[in-house]
């Protein structure tokens, strides 16, 4: 396949959304007409989506997404969740509805990149809620949106260490260097709450990236799963908890039926208000969500995020509670929710 049959294209930035008011009404007699409004943009182009979209379209088709993610950070998108769709030269309405819907869905504006092989276009987009940028090999600077707060970031060495630093979430950002210390590569995760919670929104590798697929639990189950990963961390196993199983379960249809991701998705609020308004507290509570294909695609997501595995390998933690879901295109919805000695109150 020729690289130079691919064209990068700038039609994105002609994809908007439809806007303006609910009745057109015409001006009063002796006034100056109204100019219409500008339609807002669904997503802003980005050059390194745009050379992502043109490795897919070479590839001719999406990659599982381990492999599209892994292919993103090779190309330097940090941004955090990412997505991709392939149609055909005349589709301008499908990839329009496409994004329309990831837009209704995320929690910070699209940024989006297009190319074309033959009559085969591929368009990808990712949500811009923060950002990763290398200073020199051993620093890194972190800035979030101004929608997002509490930013800190996950550090994983390539022994599988990891730490969690705070850092500034002005303005302008924090810069910071990285030990030497801290064993080559390293993948750093930006973390920070917005308007559904905490998650990670963006992500980079410092070093090079590690060759080949990592290594993985081979279970399903999501109970021989964690136990597995807590045992190799050194952490307690855990007591299935009825109760936390439940509002697991709840909080994983909640996510596929919103198609949003998150925490703190509606009314009842995040892990901690929900278990209270079932009568439950505890110490410390923490909670994983993921969805992908199948459970053990969701498990895996978890496992290699570093931010989500720091929290389900908690040593702290004393019951875990497992919860799972369809949404509408057939993939899994999982939850995790652990919490540390908990208890019934009035």
């Amino acid at each position: 396949m020729l690289r130079k049959s691919i064209i990068l294209c700038a039609m994105l930035l002609a994809i908007h959304a439809t806007a303006g008011a609910d009745e057109d009404k015409p001006p009063a007699e002796g006034e100056p007409s109204a100019e219409p409004a500008k339609p807002a943009k669904l997503c802003m182009r980005n050059q390194k989506l745009e050379q992502l979209a043109g490795q897919l379209a070479e590839l001719q088709h999406i990659p599982p997404s381990p492999e599209l993610i892994r292919k993103a950070r090779e190309a330097g998108v940090d941004a955090n969740p990412l997505y991709a769709k392939f149609g055909v030269t005349g589709e301008f309405d499908s990839f329009k509805t496409w994004l329309e819907n990831l837009d209704e869905t995320a929690d910070a504006p699209l940024i989006c990149g297009r190319a074309r092989y033959a009559e085969r276009i591929v368009l990808v987009a990712a949500v811009r809620a923060g950002s990763l940028e290398l200073v020199g090999k051993n620093g890194i600077h972190a800035e979030v949106i101004e929608d997002f707060r509490d930013p800190y970031l996950v550090v994983r060495d390539a022994g599988g260490a990891s730490r969690r630093i705070s850092i500034d979430g002005g303005e302008y950002g924090a810069t910071m260097s990285l030990p030497l210390e801290w064993r080559r590569p390293l993948f750093v995760q930006l973390v920070a709450t917005g308007p559904s919670g905490p998650r990670p929104v963006a992500e980079r590798w410092v070093g090079k990236m590690p060759e080949g697929a990592p290594t993985r639990r081979g279970s399903q189950s999501p109970e021989a799963w964690l136990m597995q990963l807590r045992r190799a961390s050194g952490a307690r196993t855990l007591r299935s908890n009825r109760l936390l199983s439940q509002e697991a379960t709840s909080h994983a249809q909640v996510v596929c039926d919103s198609g949003k991701f998150g925490h703190d998705l509606d009314a009842e609020g995040d892990p901690e208000a929900r278990l209270l308004k079932r009568g439950i507290e505890a110490r410390v509570i923490g909670e994983a969500v993921a969805r992908a294909a199948t459970m053990r695609d969701a498990l895996h997501a978890i496992e290699d995020s570093p931010s989500h595995r720091l929290t389900v390998t908690d040593p702290r933690f004393t019951d875990a509670g497992y919860g799972k879901a369809k949404d509408d295109k057939g993939r899994t919805c999982a939850v995790i929710l652990l919490a540390s000695w908990p208890r019934k109150v009035p």
